[in-house]
Formats: C-alpha cells, structure tokens, sequence
C-alpha cells in the first residue's frame, strides 16, 4: 500500500510519541536503515551508524527511532533516522 509520504509520517506520530516529538522540533524524516549487525547477508546496505556519521558530517543532529513499515507495522531489524539543521 501506499499512503504517500505526508500520510506515512502522520501514522509514524501516531504509533510513536518520540517521532511527534522529533516532528515537532523541527526533526524530518530521513530513511529506514538497518540496526548495527543486522543487515542481510547479500544485501547492500548501509547500517545506521553509517548513516549517522554522514549526516553529522553533513551538519546535522541525528536522532533514532523506532522503524515501521507503511502500514504501520514495526521493523525489529530497522531504525529510523532523523535529521534537523544544526542551528535549527
């Protein structure tokens, strides 16, 4: 299914009251990335320790929280990553 992103983010806050947090800080969703140790095998796939150093090097604060898919099932294996402008 695909509720779009604008309605993906809404059923994030939803199940989730530290992402309404992070949303309403100012925080913006980045992408879903692997927990450290449990990227498939085979897989290409960056985990988010990875990420999270990017996106500081980048200039951002980087926050995590819990990962889940579009219909608003959560994800074990994954977090979500989220970003805001240092300064900001």
């Amino acid at each position: 299914m695909d509720y779009g992103r604008a309605n993906y983010l809404q059923l994030l806050a939803s199940k989730d009251a530290s992402i309404q947090r992070l949303m309403d800080a100012g925080y913006e969703f980045v992408t879903n990335a692997f927990r450290v140790g449990l990227v498939p095998e085979g897989v290409r796939a960056k985990d988010v320790e990875s990420l999270k150093q990017r996106l500081r090097q980048e200039g951002y604060h980087v926050e995590v929280t819990s990962a889940y898919n579009e219909p608003g099932d959560p994800l074990p294996t994954m977090v979500s990553l989220w970003r805001r402008r240092r300064g900001s």
